[in-house]
């Protein structure tokens, strides 16, 4: 089935624009991908084409319908800087000629010496889409490069407001920062009644319990391991329930011992990476959990998490840390509940109370699928990154904001002792409150 793309609205003048991702795009998995994937996907052929150091193989999207990609990693992987330079020269001569992009989205800081190169030669504006933890490497002392990129962008994208506080530590004024949340398919991420075979499958004998979920790679900032402290908790609140864990990653190891030390470890599964369709996924879970934490020193944080919009138009409820971005995916009390994400307690207690009580459980889930639906579509996202990349033309162009050719960008600038500008944890309960008109 075709992909919806953009609004005829925003194809008015066709512009169109090159992304370039040199390490997040398919194949490779990860939520900045994603992200790439989806946009170009969702903006279509006429609106963007995307240049890529990740080559193809059998996982990635199909290229003969869609966005063109050109795949050249020897622009970002040859090790001789003269042989990058000369793969550079001749794929941007071959897209330019091609393609005809008037502005450049670049997927992250890292790109930001090809926009302005492409800005000196090309003339042609940017826009760096900025996550979370590339900001946090940015401010170590080797991250001097990472800094140009930013502060020099013609609008930085920040997926979060936690991003968008980041963002402004750099120097980069508030008028040329933008919020723009990652969205989600809600055709495909939806509610299912859940598969009793697969069910029985990965929960043996505890295919009858109350099932918490989690979903992602095991890494220390995910904070399972505060959901296997809080076990003992909450059995004596729920005592039949077990902690069902999807993913890999090198953490399992520290996480098994933790549950066996604590005596959980016949409540933990480990299912590994699941071929199964992640709606399916999804549905085996009564309550999705990722209590994530900064880890600053390890220049890893939430920048928003996507998984949370995923389990919401499973029409699940979610527990959050109240950490990073995550408190942009989650509205506390209406979706789902945000936690002290350090506090094994806190963590038991939000999941006893939505464990423990179905009509709450069932309104946030509600509550959480009708939000995503009506503010996370893809084409919804890329309507406002098209708005955005017209509007910087429009700015270069005219020197201002061509008055009547579009609707004015909504921008983000932290009020006066609000929480944006204080901790960036509070937020408002709908993604695009917190923004003002220009």
């Amino acid at each position: 089935m075709e992909r919806n793309t953009v609004t005829a609205e925003s194809k008015k003048g066709e512009m169109k624009s090159l992304l370039i991702s040199g390490t997040y795009f398919p194949p490779q998995m990860g939520g900045i991908s994603q992200f790439m994937r989806e946009i170009s996907s969702a903006l279509g052929p006429d609106l963007v084409c995307c240049l890529t150091g990740q080559r193809a193989n059998g996982a990635a999207i199909r290229e003969d319908v869609g966005p063109r990609v050109y795949r050249r990693p020897a622009v970002f992987d040859a090790k001789a800087k003269y042989l990058r330079a000369a793969a550079w020269g001749a794929t941007i001569a071959e897209i330019m000629i091609r393609e005809r992009p008037k502005i450049a989205q670049l997927a992250t800081a890292g790109e930001g010496p090809l926009g302005l190169w492409l800005r000196k030669w090309f003339g042609l504006p940017f826009i760096v889409y900025a996550h979370g933890n590339e900001l946090l490497s940015a401010m170590q002392p080797s991250g001097q490069k990472l800094q140009v990129g930013l502060r020099r962008a013609d609008r930085v994208l920040a997926v979060s407001h936690f991003t968008a506080n980041l963002v402004q530590k750099f120097g980069v004024s508030p008028d040329r920062i933008e919020i723009v949340h990652p969205g989600c398919d809600s055709d495909h991420f939806r509610p299912l009644w859940p598969r009793m075979d697969l069910r029985q499958k990965l929960l043996g004998d505890r295919y009858k319990d109350k099932i918490i979920l989690s979903v992602g790679n095991l890494v220390a900032r995910k904070g399972h391991d505060m959901v296997i402290r809080g076990l003992p908790r909450l059995r004596q609140t729920i005592p039949e329930v077990t902690y069902l864990i999807v993913g890999h990653g090198s953490y399992r190891v520290q996480l098994e011992n933790l549950a066996t030390a604590l005596g959980v470890r016949d409540r933990v599964i480990f299912a590994g990476p699941l071929a199964e369709d992640l709606p399916d996924i999804y549905a085996l879970g009564d309550v999705f959990v990722m209590p994530s934490r900064e880890q600053l020193e390890e220049c890893d944080v939430e920048g928003f998490g996507m998984v949370f919009l995923e389990a919401s138009a499973c029409a699940k409820p979610g527990v959050g840390g109240r950490s990073g971005g995550i408190p942009d995916a989650i509205v506390d009390g209406v979706t789902g509940l945000l936690v002290n994400p350090h506090d094994s307690e806190d963590i038991a207690n939000a999941l006893a109370r939505l464990l423990s009580n179905s009509d709450l459980a069932t309104r946030f889930g509600q509550e959480g699928r009708s939000w995503v639906v009506k503010y996370f579509d893809w084409v919804r996202v890329a309507d406002r990154v098209q708005g955005i990349l017209q509007s910087v033309l429009e700015e270069k162009s005219f020197r201002g904001l061509a008055r009547g050719a579009y609707s004015p960008p909504l921008t983000w600038t932290p009020k006066k002792g609000s929480a944006q500008e204080t901790n960036g944890q509070e937020r408002d309960d709908l993604p695009r409150s917190a923004y003002r008109q220009q």
